[in-house]
């Protein structure tokens, strides 16, 4: 089979260029975004953390108040037990002792009630605070599935866009010698999606390394695929550039 121009081959390897430099890019985001979804998720599953926090702290000042009830219970029943046993005293003077103990306990009790009605305080703050923490996580939790119906449609995009392309490439592979598209190839792989460039100004389009005269020389004949030595991408120089 006859070989085909290398200046022919060139020119198609830069329209393949084209093409290969959107799929590269469009594949890297589209391989981003499991990771981007999962970090999503991730992230509001944190925001749950305030509402666990919320939930606790109202568990805990109900059990204080518990606590607290089951102490004025308690102190009840015992003001009853020595109210009961003033009739069976004897002198004035046990009777006033009796009375300055019922007398004592009574006054535990109203420190009791007083904390009883400061946790039902906290109980009402407690709640209003476990409600909007709950809100919160709502519209969070709405913005996060909007965002990954965003995503889920970006990806989709991409997915056509890309069959767009490679159905594209598809029309210019075919044409080229199997050897260069190989070696293109190669390097495309190797290099981030960038195996063929142009010279600038005496320099490398994709390292920016200054290219010695005899391989501008050579890359200008365009007879032969020519790399860079330094990052080994295959240089072309552009008909309408003019370089000393």
């Amino acid at each position: 089979m006859e070989q085909k121009p290398i200046k022919e081959q060139i020119g198609l390897l830069i329209d393949l260029q084209v093409i290969d430099g959107q799929i590269y890019a469009m594949s890297k985001e589209k391989a981003s975004m499991p990771g981007y979804l999962k970090s999503i998720d991730a992230a509001l599953e944190l925001k749950k953390t305030n509402i666990k926090q919320a939930e606790e702290n109202l568990k805990n000042i109900q059990l204080k108040q518990k606590e607290k009830e089951g102490n004025l219970q308690q102190k009840e029943e015992q003001i009853k037990k020595l109210q009961g046993q003033l009739y069976m005293l004897k002198t004035n003077k046990e009777y006033s002792t009796m009375l300055a103990e019922i007398g004592g306990v009574k006054a535990d009790n109203s420190l009791i009630e007083e904390d009883i009605i400061k946790l039902m305080d906290e109980i009402e703050l407690a709640k209003k605070r476990m409600s909007e923490e709950k809100e919160i996580f709502k519209t969070e939790e709405a913005n996060t599935q909007k965002e990954k119906e965003i995503i889920n449609l970006k990806s989709r995009e991409i997915e056509a866009k890309l069959s767009e392309l490679n159905e594209k490439r598809n029309t210019i592979t075919p044409n080229m010698e199997k050897q260069i598209l190989s070696r293109y190839e190669k390097i495309l792989k190797n290099k981030d999606g960038l195996a063929i460039v142009h010279i600038e100004e005496n320099s490398c389009g994709g390292c920016h390394m200054n290219l010695p005269p005899q391989v501008i020389s050579e890359v200008k004949l365009r007879e032969d695929i020519v790399v860079c030595g330094s990052c080994l991408r295959i240089l072309y120089i552009e008909d309408n550039v003019e370089i000393n």
